[in-house]
């Protein structure tokens, strides 16, 4: 019997084992998948006795499909919790602004006005064509910075 650092499955279990512990340390999955891989490797070796050539094009595709499969099947980035609809305001509280109405408290004149919003007073951008009487309802349509742009509310 050959000694047990002889043998190749036991390389690639060892192999298996710390990829999977440098991937408890990472956090990233990838070391999860090239670790599961090695295991495979392992299994084929002590089941089957793959051969060397069989070892590495048994990792190699393990590897690559594991890793493949994690980018296709993982949670969309762009869909994390900070960048759904509903916590966009969270993180930007002028956005909550958007769609709201409010009175001209200044005449929007060449593009620029104020209005009175809950407790505070904010610039406003609207059409340099239009310009506004105080009193005027308009609709906060977007947010640029600290500055408001609206549009008249049609009645």
């Amino acid at each position: 019997m050959e000694p047990v650092f002889q043998q190749p499955a036991a390389w690639w279990l060892g192999l298996g084992i710390v990829l999977l512990i440098v991937e408890m340390l990472t956090g990233t999955f990838f070391f999860l998948f090239l670790g599961a891989g090695a295991l495979l490797v392992s299994l084929l070796v002590w089941a089957v006795g793959l051969g060397g050539l069989g070892q590495a094009i048994v990792f190699g595709i393990s590897g690559v499909v594991a890793v493949g499969a994690w980018m296709k099947l993982r949670p969309n980035p762009d869909d994390s919790i900070e960048q759904r609809a509903g916590a966009k305001p969270l993180n930007n509280r002028l956005a909550q602004y958007v769609g709201r109405e409010a009175d001209l408290v200044e005449p929007l004149r060449a593009g620029e006005g104020r209005i009175r919003l809950d407790d505070t007073f904010w610039t406003v951008s609207g059409d340099v064509a239009h310009e506004l009487p105080v009193g005027t309802r308009v609709r906060i349509t977007a947010v640029d910075g600290m500055r408001l742009h609206v549009e008249p509310v049609q009645r």
